[in-house]
């Protein structure tokens, strides 16, 4: 995996809590995680099977970056059958270097699950982004790049996860918004040493909510070392079992569906402004579910106008589709009327726009 080193320092009190903490840890939660560096016979995974470990990552492939326009490991579907035919559990996980690009990241999961898919890896296992590289200068917006990935990752059949460094997760990634979507779906590279090491020095798990891997080690007998913190695989169980939270069963009488607000945290290109029934509305290419209609069409009674960096303009009137970029906020919490895995439908300004669900952030 390329990954960004980054080793624990000595002190507890920044970066780690008690291992008492952390329940259902224990030696057959070990894993590894192989690239197109490592073997493919089952002798090479049955060799770590044997001092403890019980899941693999492989990589699937990558866009973006050294990975080019895209990259496939040629040796995943080796690497996976392999690893399952020594029992091991599978997974798999995609470099992908698109920055804040919500059009690149869906292109990206979209080769992603093309790999899962030809490499064998079934429907149900978990596929990670790999996300160490290239993100942009917003928190907000790599953050609904990185969720339109994982969103199309779940539609597919699979079950997102998010890979990152310690530091570079938390310096420019929203985890919150990840979080609420996706429970439990954090890998975290963060290395105490570079020496070999067979097991995880749990008093020096990063402190960080909703990580289900930990990867203590990039010297684990010579591959990554990592742990389960949070269940398992579960390669049997359906993507909508286990990637969000599940409802709530209760003999109570029914009550009223509690209604649910979107707000929106980026800055976003005002892509073209366009009128219908006498009204303007503003388009961006990104937050619309294809193919474009009025749908889509944002009113422009609630954008605000901002630069790039989302400071309000003192002028507040459209310079027109004269090929200028134009940017807009929307500041407000907008009713959802409805929703699905990747889209939803919100009231703005009295009237129901429908969205890509990753660019908001539901309460």
């Amino acid at each position: 995996m390329n990954k960004l080193k980054r080793w624990a320092v000595a002190s507890l009190g920044a970066v780690a809590f008690l291992v008492a903490t952390i329940s259902g840890v224990s030696a057959n939660t070990l894993g590894i995680d192989v690239a197109s560096y490592q073997g493919t016979t089952t002798q090479y995974f049955n060799s770590y099977k044997q001092v403890g470990d019980k899941f693999t990552m492989v990589k699937l492939g990558g866009r973006g970056g050294g990975e080019g326009s895209h990259y496939v490991n040629a040796k995943a579907y080796a690497q996976i059958h392999s690893a399952d035919a020594v029992g091991m559990q599978t997974g798999g996980y995609f470099w992908g270097q698109f920055g804040d690009s919500v059009s690149d990241a869906q292109y990206s999961a979209q080769l992603a699950v093309q790999d899962a898919q030809n490499a064998g890896l079934a429907k149900g296992s978990y596929i990670a982004l790999d996300y160490e590289a290239g993100a942009g200068l917003s928190k907000a917006n790599n953050t609904t790049a990185i969720l339109t990935f994982m969103d199309a990752i779940y539609s597919a059949g699979y079950k997102p996860m998010l890979y990152s460094g310690y530091y570079y997760m938390n310096a420019n990634i929203d985890l919150s918004r990840v979080n609420a979507r996706y429970p439990n779906a954090l890998w975290v590279a963060w290395y105490l040493t570079t020496a070999n090491q067979a097991i995880p020095p749990m008093q020096y798990f990063p402190n960080m909510s909703n990580v289900k891997i930990w990867q203590y080690a990039d010297n684990h007998f010579g591959v990554d070392g990592n742990v389960m913190v949070v269940g398992s695989l579960d390669n049997d169980k359906p993507a909508k079992q286990v990637a969000s939270k599940p409802s709530q069963s209760t003999n109570k009488p029914s009550t009223p569906a509690k209604t649910r607000y979107a707000t929106f945290s980026g800055v976003y290109v005002a892509d073209y402004w366009t009128k219908y029934n006498n009204k303007m509305y503003g388009v961006n290419f990104d937050m619309s579910i294809k193919p474009i209609d009025y749908n889509n069409y944002i009113p422009i009674s609630a954008m605000t106008l901002t630069d790039r960096y989302g400071h309000k303009l003192r002028n507040q009137y459209i310079q027109g589709n004269n090929g200028r970029m134009e940017y807009f906020t929307l500041n407000g919490k907008y009713k959802v009327i409805s929703q699905t895995a990747t889209t939803v439908n919100v009231e703005i300004a009295g009237e129901p726009v429908s969205l890509m669900k990753s660019f908001v952030t539901i309460h």
